[in-house]
């Protein structure tokens, strides 16, 4: 492939940052690869080194599943994989710099890496006090820092014998849908795809939620590091005390429902007190009567 043909791929990828996930990229490599596009001629694009990123990546955490509290059928084994985050003090364009997905997938493609570096793509929020803005992010969009750890378990309805555990980061400040795009693209989901995004639901911290809806994470309650378990059966927790639903939609017709309710219990008192002062009230016949025989004090 030449120089051309290269440069034409790389101009051709969406370079666009958009709301979900990025990618980090060490800045020593990136800034050679910069080099290259001020002058293309100048450089010989299939003599780049792989993508070191060992020194912006963070650890990942060291903990196993625990299940003893659900009501799981029996399983043969556990398969972990790891998703890899930015190491706390790296600073942007220092160390590293961000890339959008196409991107990072383009140079990947042709250069390999040691580690894939998930960075999470957030609307800004007043409350938040860790983040960063970068070339190409989306207007209104930041680039989060608050960064926890999960472990992900999934109980896969066609294979129950097998579970998987994704061990990631995650930002705080994402919400259900985003977390579902994100740990559908990073594990390969196949068929059951469809059948989590419509019968999920995700157990944590004695309370189950459906795998859907644009409710924050922070505003669930997964805020710490934590293990969720999602499968699309019901499984049995005994000491799960909350379900949350996490649909806007479906939230606000509840609440309009309550308040049509509300306004039916108003409106039946009110008719209920009528119905009592109608009946204290003497009709008009019985007036008429009582003006007829002069007993005043009968009305």
């Amino acid at each position: 492939m030449t120089d051309d043909d290269f440069l034409n791929g790389y101009n051709s990828k969406n370079h666009r940052i958009t709301e979900g996930y990025a990618y980090a990229i060490s800045a020593k490599w990136y800034r050679q690869f910069q080099r290259f596009l001020q002058n293309p001629s100048g450089i010989d694009v299939s003599r780049f080194n792989k993508i070191q990123n060992a020194c912006i990546v963070e650890g990942t955490m060291d903990k196993l599943v625990s299940l003893k509290q659900y009501s799981i059928p029996p399983y043969q084994q556990i398969n972990y994989s790891y998703v890899y985050g930015l190491k706390k003090d790296v600073q942007i364009q220092v160390d590293f710099y961000v890339v959008s997905i196409d991107v990072w997938h383009f140079f990947k493609q042709y250069y390999g890496s040691d580690y894939d570096v998930i960075v999470f793509v957030t609307k800004y929020h007043p409350q938040m006090n860790n983040y960063f803005h970068c070339d190409n992010l989306d207007d209104g969009l930041c680039v989060c820092r608050e960064i926890i750890n999960i472990i992900f378990v999934i109980l896969f309805p066609r294979n129950i014998n097998v579970l998987q555990a994704i061990i990631t980061p995650i930002s705080i400040w994402m919400d259900l849908l985003k977390l579902r795009a994100f740990l559908f693209a990073m594990y390969d989901f196949g068929i059951d795809a469809i059948k989590f995004t419509n019968e999920a639901f995700i157990y944590f911290n004695n309370k189950k939620v459906p795998f859907r809806g644009n409710r924050r994470l922070n505003d669930i309650g997964i805020n710490q590091d934590i293990q969720i378990v999602m499968a699309c059966q019901n499984l049995q927790m005994s000491d799960i005390q909350e379900e949350i639903e996490t649909d806007g939609e479906e939230q606000q017709l509840e609440q309009n429902l309550h308040d049509k309710q509300e306004f039916l219990d108003i409106l039946q008192k009110a008719l209920n007190e009528q119905s009592i002062i109608q009946q204290s009230i003497k009709t008009i016949e019985e007036i008429q009567q009582s003006l007829e025989i002069n007993d005043f004090f009968q009305i």
